[in-house]
């Protein structure tokens, strides 16, 4: 169980969705194929996170929030957790390389940015502005990338590339300093310099705000000019209402930037981002099966 719990599989469905969104953005790839690549993406982002709770166990140890996870709480020793993230970073790109050798780059890429932000020498997470730029690309731009690549359509239609990507983006950027405003405290202590830590809780809620409202608003920018089919808004209006919990909770931290309004946040912002995903995908495959 402790194994399981160790990869933090809920913690990172925002990869999958941005994995997702690039594989069925364009065209619907061979359910065999997306499924088996699926699983191989799910190694190697697991791999990540066992990775950062390696390198990251004395900060969780000292926090409330993340004391309690198995390399932190020493129900899984770290070199146990070391062993277990290079299998699957081994496993994943063995399956990779079986299936698809077109994807292997991409996947080292993938994988050298993940370790990168938390082994050192690199350590990207403690240099401000860069951790929550390598968290949107590691999050958002790179799993969007790999999808893409699985069609086969990486070069293709690309201001309906941008317009899908760069949101995703913004949102894990802010998603990143959100996380960071919940962990100030702790990160300033251990001399963990962070972009929050840096310039501050507030200023750190109000640039993840604005990153957030820019994510929402690009997408009628690029109907606007012309880069997006007007047809496909229709999710982003139903999507819509999804969001005001997530608002308000967001207004919370905003006044307070305690780490339990971050935590209320993160927690409602996983309740409705599952719901509103499951929907925007239903909705993108259905989109894909009309113009068939």
């Amino acid at each position: 169980m402790e194994y399981l719990r160790v990869m933090r599989v809920g913690s990172w469905i925002g990869w999958i969705f941005s994995f997702c969104v690039g594989s069925i953005l364009l065209s619907l790839p061979p359910l065999h194929h997306f499924i088996f690549v699926l699983f191989a993406f799910s190694l190697a982002t697991a791999s990540i996170f066992i990775l950062n709770q390696y390198f990251d166990r004395e900060e969780d140890q000292a926090n409330r929030f993340k004391s309690s996870l198995p390399v932190a709480s020493g129900k899984i020793a770290p070199r146990k957790a070391l062993i277990l993230s290079l299998i699957l970073m081994v496993s994943c790109l063995a399956l990779v390389v079986f299936i698809d050798t077109s994807l292997a780059l991409m996947f080292l890429v993938y994988l050298a940015f993940g370790a990168a932000y938390s082994a050192p020498p690199f350590r990207l997470k403690t240099v401000p502005i860069v951790d929550f730029i390598i968290s949107g690309v590691g999050g958002g731009f790179m799993p969007f990338l790999m999808g893409l690549e699985l069609n086969g359509r990486l070069g293709t239609n690309i201001s309906l590339i941008l317009s899908g990507v760069v949101p995703l983006m913004l949102i894990h950027c802010g998603g990143h300093i959100i996380q960071a405003v919940g962990d100030y405290e702790i990160d300033r202590q251990m001399r963990v310099h962070t972009f929050v830590v840096k310039f501050g809780k507030k200023s750190g809620v109000i640039v993840a705000g604005l990153l957030f409202l820019s994510a929402g608003l690009l997408p009628l920018v690029y109907s606007v000019l012309g880069l997006l089919p007007y047809g496909r808004l229709l999710i982003f209006f139903i999507l819509f209402p999804l969001s005001m919990p997530i608002i308000k909770c967001y207004t919370a931290v905003l006044k307070k930037p305690s780490s339990q309004n971050v935590t209320n946040l993160q927690k409602t912002a996983t309740k409705y981002g599952v719901i509103g995903a499951t929907v925007a995908l239903c909705y993108m495959i259905l989109v894909n099966i009309a113009s068939i």
